[in-house]
């Protein structure tokens, strides 16, 4: 025991007080320490603040254990210590709370100061960039949780899926394809409401959803495929037996192929991984094991989602995790097999594009620190083109594709790697490989390495 934990307990004690209510606080303080010193006095405060979580309930209880998450890491960050965080902690309340304000306040209150902290231990030539990287970051993470408030959804109004999809796409280019997959989400979500507990179908493909217009619908699959892929894992544990494993991986590819237009069932399936990977990491290695035996097509997307996921893991976002950026040496430690990696690579590489695609200077810190790995696996390069295959084809208005592709880098070393791995490959894409995939119904492989899943 130290002073890093006696000062992180310390601060979780008010935290967990604010969170039961001060009319407990009489119940609490007859605590004692049982030891002297530093070690004595943190376990007292950790006695008390367990003692007032154990109180606690539902989002509150949730609430409560990303807070004192989010106090530690600014104490490591005080002394200068990497950071820890209790990450899918955090995702899960993400999910539960979706555009409740005491998560919106940590998002952008909280969150802030923590990374502006962060940025000083990043060398100069990287700091601004990787602080605009977090930037984005939050501001992705705010836009998908506020999609009701931004939509006008809530539990009294009923409008069907067509009309909610015309108020998406008045919003600007950028926010409209994560309003557009939260929108997915929340449909499912509803579906399962709905339907008393009895597995949907037709969410996408009956007649009531005819007229959605084609630019919304690969972001709508990716977000039914989250709302399945919750569902389904909320029932699944590592010591799961392996049959009702495998009898959960085939009902959430049920879920998504009853529910998909041919050719967009991809963008559905991927979302397991995304929401594994987020939400259960610790049932990564149980699916992968039991998938092919199950569905082999499963795989890839499963893992394309996962390589997603990693991005947006706050053990991940901080500024000093990136430049050189952590997910890179994850994946080689999480992806066991070489479709693992090269899916997961391409689902990493999908995530930064998209999230920064209005700000080059973020790929540019990137390639500065990774081009041989982008160099040496073509996987990276599938996932920026599918990337802007896909921002392209849901948003084909957004002034800002063209400009991210033709960038031109003042490092020269950069420059050279822009051209090769994002320029030449990405132009060619747009030109001739979105066309192909759009025509033949098959933009589901921008959600997975295509040529090697």
């Amino acid at each position: 025991m130290d002073v890093r934990d006696l000062t992180k307990s310390a601060l979780t004690l008010p935290w967990a007080i604010s969170m039961f209510g001060v009319q407990q606080l009489a119940n609490l303080v007859g605590a004692r320490p049982s030891q002297r010193g530093l070690t004595g006095a943190a376990s007292a405060f950790d006695s008390v603040s367990d003692a007032a979580a154990e109180q606690l309930d539902g989002w509150m209880k949730q609430t409560y254990k990303v807070g004192a998450s989010v106090q530690g890491a600014a104490v490591d960050l005080m002394l200068l210590r990497a950071p820890e965080m209790n990450s899918s902690a955090l995702m899960r309340m993400a999910a539960e709370l979706q555009s409740g304000p005491l998560f919106q306040f940590i998002v952008k209150y909280g969150m802030p100061p923590v990374g502006w902290l962060d940025s000083f231990l990043v060398p100069r030539r990287d700091s601004e960039a990787v602080r605009q990287e977090f930037a984005n970051k939050l501001y992705i993470i705010s836009l998908v949780t506020q999609v009701h408030s931004a939509l006008g959804l809530d539990t009294q109004s009923n409008p069907s899926l067509p009309a909610i999809i015309e108020r998406a796409a008045a919003m600007e280019t950028f926010p409209r394809l994560w309003a557009t997959e939260g929108v997915g989400n929340y449909w499912g979500d509803q579906a399962w409401t709905r339907s008393g507990g009895i597995d949907p179908v037709g969410l996408l493909n009956d007649a009531s959803t005819a007229a959605l217009p084609p630019w919304s619908l690969t972001m709508l699959h990716a977000g039914i495929g989250m709302s399945f892929a919750k569902k389904v894992l909320a029932g699944l544990e590592t010591t799961t037996p392996p049959e009702a494993v495998r009898s959960g991986i085939a009902r959430f590819a049920t879920l998504c192929r009853h529910s998909s237009r041919p050719g967009y069932t991809g963008a559905a399936l991927e979302s397991l991984g995304l929401a594994t990977r987020t939400l259960y990491p610790n049932l990564v290695p149980v699916l992968d094991r039991e998938i092919p035996s199950v569905d082999r097509t499963l795989h890839g997307y499963f893992w394309h989602g996962a390589g997603r996921a990693m991005y947006f893991d706050p053990m991940n976002m901080l500024p000093s995790v990136n430049a050189p950026w952590r997910a890179i040496r994850r994946l080689e430690t999480e992806a066991p097999h070489p479709l693992a990696y090269r899916n997961a690579l391409s689902g990493l590489s999908w995530a930064i594009t998209v999230v920064n695609m209005r700000h080059p200077s973020v790929m540019e810190a990137f390639l500065r620190h990774h081009a041989d790995v982008a160099r040496a696996n073509d996987a990276f390069g599938n996932g920026v083109a599918s990337s802007l295959m896909m921002r392209y084809d849901t948003t084909r208005d957004d002034a800002r594709i063209a400009p991210f592709i033709h960038n031109r880098p003042s490092d020269q070393a950069v420059a050279a790697a822009w051209q090769s791995l994002i320029t030449l490959p990405c132009a060619e894409a747009l030109r001739a490989t979105y066309g192909e995939l759009s025509q033949n119904g098959r933009l589901e492989e921008l959600f997975h390495d295509a040529d090697h899943s």
